[in-house]
């Protein structure tokens, strides 16, 4: 889900994964995850995409005849090792 700036409230059970910057647009975009979820995700590289499509319906791109598309695969031992 997409959500304006301040429109929907993170905590201590919310893990920023970045601060994505996009052409055209003043501020970044923040991208979070559940606590939970990143541990199950943490190994893995996340690709987000806007395709053509229906959104959901009370995400930001909803109207606009689009929908976030996220890829994923595993990180290599050089990228965990980087990781730390």
């Amino acid at each position: 889900m997409c959500y304006l700036e301040g429109e929907f409230r993170t905590g201590q059970s919310d893990v920023l994964l970045e601060s994505l910057k996009i052409d055209g647009v003043d501020e970044p975009i923040t991208f979070w995850m559940s606590a939970s979820q990143f541990e199950l995700w943490k190994h893995t590289h996340l690709t987000v995409d806007v395709v053509p499509g229906r959104g959901a319906g009370f995400s930001l791109e909803a109207p606009e005849g689009v929908r976030f598309l996220i890829r994923s695969r595993l990180l290599t031992e050089q990228e965990l090792a980087e990781l730390g």
